[in-house]
């Protein structure tokens, strides 16, 4: 099994890499974030490989870190969620808010990521919540009081008040747990006004 390759860059585009090893060309796909992370072409460079046998062939899938390979096989052990989707998720979402939003049972920003919809999203939180994703989150383990439907809640108030989805996670996280969602949003709100 091929498990991690180092060699030089010699192709990147838009769904993966080819990466020579002593006069070997392999490719594999990659989600936007690996991409965007990887040096220059021409230049060494080592990726995290996941390879998927088939029936009808054999598939390699790169990352930049251990982390990332991590949140994949999380993702790719749900049922109905492929490797090409398992991507699509990693490609807008990094693993920390991979599992942040399943430990929030976040459905609406799962959900947001093309090709995943809301019974996808549902079923992932479903599966994955209470698994052991400490492997590409350590601070997932305990919960957390902001792991709970409060913040949730906040984050969608804080958008029907006209706030980005980002905007409002951006401030959110930058207050402390709170027990009620009119705290979250009296927080935030607070965080917002202050660095304008």
């Amino acid at each position: 099994m091929i498990y991690r390759l180092r060699g030089q860059l010699v192709e990147k585009d838009m769904e993966g890499v080819v990466v020579d090893v002593g006069g070997v060309g392999y490719r594999a796909s990659a989600s936007g974030t690996t991409l965007r992370a990887l040096p220059a072409m021409g230049e060494e460079c080592v990726i995290h490989i996941r390879m998927v046998v088939r029936e009808d062939a054999m598939l390699l899938f790169g990352f930049a870190d251990k982390a990332e390979r991590a949140a994949f096989d999380s993702l790719t052990a749900v049922s109905k969620v492929g490797p090409k989707l398992a991507l699509a998720v990693l490609s807008r979402m990094s693993p920390q808010e991979v599992a942040e939003a399943v430990g929030r049972g976040d459905v609406v920003k799962l959900a947001a990521v093309p090709g995943l919809g809301k019974k996808t999203a549902e079923r992932l939180v479903l599966e994955l919540r209470g698994k052991n994703l400490v492997a590409f989150d350590p601070g997932l383990a305990g919960g957390g009081e902001a792991a709970g439907g409060p913040y949730v809640e906040a984050r969608e108030a804080l958008a029907a008040l006209g706030y980005s989805i980002e905007e409002a996670e951006k401030a959110l996280k930058e207050v402390p747990p709170q027990d009620t969602v009119q705290r979250y949003v009296r927080e935030a709100l607070r965080q917002m006004r202050s660095k304008r």
